[in-house]
């Protein structure tokens, strides 16, 4: 495989998981807004595929993915991969946990909107952070620069 293959995988996947956010997060009432009773089901299904995408995303690195490959190329990449990999499950976690906590809610209060919304933006800044690391890591690994480039696909 190619060594660019490797790179567009990494930034396809995190263009997926970031339209899948946005989309998300259009979901969530405005503040001020009444009588959008059907944010919460549109907020859990968005929530849902978030999860399933990160899932799969996770499992794809840690079974032979592009880090390892990455690791392959720059061996002292080792230690930075395992911490991202180790990320991955307190991520799905609070994911989990938020998922967990919308479920039950009727979505007729203004109030569950916003910590549901301040919980979900809080997950984005911890997984944008690790997808940051995951670059850093493909940019050595492959010796190529990707923050142009996710940016670019980010716009």
């Amino acid at each position: 495989m190619k060594d660019g293959v490797f790179v567009e995988h990494l930034l396809a996947e995190h263009r997926r998981l970031d339209h899948l956010i946005s989309r998300t997060m259009a979901a969530l009432p405005s503040w001020g807004e009444n009588g959008a009773s059907q944010w919460l089901p549109r907020l859990v299904e968005g929530l849902n595929a978030i999860r399933q995408e990160l899932a799969q995303h996770f499992h794809e690195e840690e079974d032979g993915g592009c880090l390892e490959e990455a690791v392959s190329r720059c061996p002292g990449l080792s230690s930075e991969v395992a911490r991202v990999e180790s990320e991955h499950s307190k991520l799905l976690a609070d994911l989990d946990e938020l998922i967990r906590r919308a479920q039950p809610l009727s979505g007729s209060k203004p109030d569950d909107a916003r910590v549901l919304g301040q919980k979900l933006r809080a997950i984005v800044l911890e997984l944008h952070a690790h997808e940051a690391l995951e670059n850093q890591i493909m940019a050595r690994g492959f010796g190529r620069s990707l923050e142009n480039e996710d940016m670019a696909q980010s716009s």
